[in-house]
């Protein structure tokens, strides 16, 4: 049982290094450097934070019995959304992980992108726009604070109380 506490911990390591890695790369480098292209590897550093962070929520949940995982991405997401709620997390949040998932895939995806004066565009295969500006990514940023210091207490927690019983 230790080695599933051991991979959760590590998963969430790795996420909250992604989450200071995008936040250096925001409030440091991007002042800084100026290029634009920052804010791409900085979304690209939050996507897979929230990915990892929901992933170990979801381990998490099901390790204790509270929700049943599925093989669809889509459908385990919606199960997050349903049992984010005992980890402090409210609609803003919610909303804010869905916008960082939707521009993180759309980026992924996207065949064209290009900077304008203090953002970065990127144009879909629909020829649709999404516009990924500093104050946007800072907000993400904060979110996925919030959702990193939530996976932490619930780790904690636990591992405090197998601890004690040790």
């Amino acid at each position: 049982m230790s080695n599933i506490y051991k991979e959760l911990s590590d998963e969430f390591a790795r996420a909250e290094s992604l989450v200071q890695s995008a936040d250096h790369l925001v409030y440091v480098a991007l002042p800084v450097v100026k290029d634009n292209r920052l804010l791409l590897r900085a979304l690209e550093h939050l996507h897979r934070a929230v990915v990892l962070d929901i992933g170990v929520i979801l381990k998490f949940e099901h390790l204790f019995k509270r929700i049943n995982l599925t093989k669809d991405p889509k459908l385990n997401l919606e199960i997050f959304f349903g049992c984010g709620k005992r980890f402090g997390l409210n609609e803003l949040d919610y909303s804010f992980v869905k916008e960082i998932m939707i521009m993180g895939k759309k980026h992924k995806e996207s065949g064209f992108e290009f900077s304008r004066s203090g953002k970065v565009i990127i144009l879909d295969d629909t020829l649709g726009l999404y516009e990924l500006r500093s104050e946007k990514l800072k907000e993400y940023i904060n979110m996925a604070k919030k959702l990193s210091n939530s996976v932490k207490k619930a780790i904690d927690g636990v591992l405090g109380t197998l601890g004690k019983g040790i």
